[in-house]
């Protein structure tokens, strides 16, 4: 064999020699990159999941309470539900501890046995009495502060129309106004309108808040999941404190018929703002305030002088 034959298949081997060099390069990279990559089966919400939601109906409502979803694993909770068999056992017998987001990746930690029985609101409501559901706002509702089997108090603001005797005499409101008169000269009632503050309602039980119900009376606290989630862990982890609760200021008050007639009205015609009173609390009977009762005094006087 000739040295220039020699040389050539000497290039020839380093050359192959550096091509696999290559290609195993090349293909430990891309088994790293598909690694991390990894795709694995996970489950999201399709809708949002309150908490206390029961496992068993959002297993009942597959496309319209979850679907299943294709992530890359290293995007995941650690403790994400992958398959259909653990979703049943997870789901099945619990609760959800805390609110699930719309869209939000199924974890095994959200689901929790309760320590009471769940009851329908139905099964509080005492005989004769309705449940009605309102929404003052967060200031006017006691910032959320009262609880399932809290008593509240109820007042409401309204604009009264005042009719005014032929004199111009307001019956005791203490707002001034002029005489009127026809087109003959004749005096003529007037009407004022008065701004008037007063309790329409008081000692109405709170049924529920948001979806948290009243517990039975044989029940010393409301339903709660034995643990909560620790966010600080990856993808949280079941712990024995009680998980932090949302603010809501959505009650539903139990009521006869003739209260909720009030109440409908009194929210539709006016504000209202509702007051929170402890268990013992004694209703009392009120004149309810104008701007005379709130000055008092010759105060009313000077205002308008």
């Amino acid at each position: 064999m000739g040295r220039r034959a020699v040389v050539l298949v000497i290039a020839l081997v380093l050359a192959a020699a550096a091509a696999f060099a290559i290609f195993q390069y090349l293909n430990n990279v891309r088994a790293e990159i598909e690694e991390g990559q990894e795709k694995v089966t996970v489950f999201r919400a399709v809708v949002p999941i309150l908490e206390g939601t029961e496992g068993s109906v959002v297993l009942q409502g597959r496309d319209l309470s979850y679907v299943e979803s294709t992530e890359e694993r290293k995007d995941l909770p650690a403790d994400a539900i992958q398959t259909a068999a653990d979703l049943e056992n997870v789901l099945n017998g619990k609760v959800a501890v805390g609110p699930v987001s719309e869209n939000g990746i199924l974890t095994a930690s959200q689901w929790v046995a309760p320590n009471v029985s769940i009851r329908p609101l139905k099964e509080s409501i005492s005989a004769g009495k309705q449940a009605l559901t309102i929404s003052p706002g967060d200031v006017q509702g006691i910032n959320g502060f009262a609880q399932p089997g809290d008593l509240v108090n109820v007042m409401v603001t309204v604009d009264l129309e005042v009719g005014l005797t032929a004199t111009s005499e307001a019956p005791s409101f203490g707002v001034p106004t002029q005489t009127g008169t026809d087109e003959e000269g004749n005096t003529e009632a007037l009407s004022v309108v008065v701004p008037y503050t007063r309790f329409v309602l008081q000692n109405l039980k709170v049924l529920a808040v948001g979806q948290e119900i009243v517990p039975a009376e044989a029940d010393a606290t409301t339903v709660t999941a034995e643990g909560s989630i620790d966010e600080a862990a990856p993808g949280g982890t079941v712990q024995g404190e009680a998980a932090p609760v949302a603010v809501s200021t959505i009650y539903t008050l139990e009521v006869d018929p003739n209260q909720a007639e009030r109440l409908v009205y009194a929210i539709q015609e006016g504000t209202i703002y509702m007051t929170l009173v402890p268990d013992d609390n004694q209703p009392v009977v009120t004149q309810g305030v104008t701007i005379e009762r709130l000055f008092e005094g010759e105060l009313i006087d000077d205002i308008f002088d």
